[in-house]
């Protein structure tokens, strides 16, 4: 049966969970990261901005700044009312059990299939790639472009990602991450011409508890183009963070309040956070995508989130993993990250054709990433049981037994 018979006829299936942290946990942390900012501080590695919070009445002292408890909680008052706006997530009765994909824009090589071999993405290799992505367009596979051409300088390269998807991908001008303050402008004009104006940029935190970098140059050159500034940070457990979560969640959110407090003075904007932590591998000395663990701070994640404001969102939906090509560890995390949190209801999962983290981009992994979502879709949609297809199944039954089921109509017209 097609999918659009069946969704119109059998609700798809979904699983629940308990609480992996409890809003009283959750209240525990966020004291733990009030005392952080209040008696650690942040360091903030760009001189002109020091002074400008110093300026601000922010205490500083010795490269770092502090940020008083009544401070934080009147921040997190303000996102908690802008979050709880804009936060909400498909409801169960307009769910019809479809599940899209998008790629990661990241990615710095490409796997060349011909020849087996990961190779730098350059300038051609990247238009190739977006003339694939343009075959998926209706296809439930969204994202353009997927790779960074590494043959272009590095204050260009974000303008070239831009202008090479836009052309020769239907769902190309994506907003990609400008990665300097000299060029940002002219991709921001890009996606005005293209009717995607970007208006939300991120600042990176450098973990733990540092504020500066690129990111943040970027935003304070064009911060006048800007409507809301997102903060974000990645602490790896045990190596940049502690190592047990309820530790890793408060330095978590520690930085991350503290960053949006910092550029919600230097801007004027709107900031907003999401926590989140990932687990390291100690022996290898790498996050550790794909695994159970992440899978499972995603989750935790979420229930932490919640504490600031945000709805409930059905993780997992990302399908990150460490393989370097398409094999049997890649095929079968992404298969069981996906079909988890597709029947806790996550309808669109990220980083589709991705490996090593988001430093590859391959096609043959993202045509297995479309056949493990059909084949989840095609679980989640669940069981019709047909039973109002014909008004009696007796003489149906025995028309079957005498002509054989394979030519009745209620077999042919389903």
């Amino acid at each position: 049966m097609n999918l659009d018979g069946h969704a119109q006829h059998a609700p798809p299936l979904r699983f629940t969970r308990d609480e992996l942290m409890s809003q009283d946990q959750a209240a525990r942390a966020h004291e733990v990261a009030k005392r952080v900012l209040r008696e650690i501080g942040m360091e903030v590695r760009h001189a002109e901005v020091l002074e400008r919070l110093r300026d601000g009445g922010f205490r500083v002292s010795d490269g770092r700044v502090f940020f008083e408890p009544a401070v934080v909680d009147e921040y997190v008052d303000e996102m908690r009312r802008l979050v709880s706006s804009r936060s909400t997530y498909p409801s169960s009765a307009s769910d019809d059990g479809r599940l899209t994909l998008s790629v990661s824009s990241y990615s710095l090589h490409v796997h060349d299939v011909e020849t087996g071999r990961v190779v730098p993405y350059t300038t051609d290799r990247l238009i190739e790639m977006c003339k694939l992505m343009d075959t998926l367009a209706e296809d439930g596979v969204y994202g353009a472009p997927p790779g960074i051409p590494t043959d272009e300088p590095p204050d260009l390269q974000p303008v070239a990602q831009y202008r090479i998807a836009a052309l020769y991908a239907r769902q190309g001008a994506s907003p990609v991450d400008p990665t300097s303050a000299k060029t940002v402008g002219y991709l921001l004009d890009m996606a005005e011409v293209m009717g995607r104006p970007i208006r939300r940029l991120p600042v990176y935190i450098p973990t733990p508890l540092r504020l500066g970098g690129e990111s943040l140059e970027v935003v304070l050159s064009c911060v006048d183009r800007l409507s809301h500034i997102s903060i974000s940070s990645m602490p790896a457990t045990g190596a940049t963070a502690p190592l047990h979560p309820f530790g890793a969640l408060a330095l978590a959110a520690a930085e991350l309040m503290g960053g949006a407090v910092a550029v919600r003075a230097l801007t004027g904007k709107p900031t907003t956070f999401a926590v989140g932590i990932f687990p390291f591998d100690l022996r290898a000395g790498a996050m550790v995508f794909g695994s159970p663990e992440n899978m499972l701070f995603q989750m935790l994640c979420a229930d932490f989130n919640r504490f600031y404001g945000w709805a409930q969102h059905p993780v997992p939906d990302n399908i990150h993993v460490m393989a370097t090509l398409p094999n049997a560890q890649s095929a079968s995390e992404k298969a069981a990250i996906m079909s988890l949190g597709a029947f806790m209801g996550a309808r669109h999962f990220s980083c589709a054709g991705t490996l090593s983290l988001d430093d590859i981009f391959s096609p043959e992994q993202l045509l297995v990433d479309c056949e493990i979502r059909d084949w989840v879709q095609r679980a989640v949609q669940g069981v019709w049981m047909g039973e109002e297809v014909v008004d009696d199944w007796l003489p149906e039954i025995q028309a079957g037994l005498q002509r054989g089921f394979m030519a009745l109509d209620s077999t042919l017209d389903y």
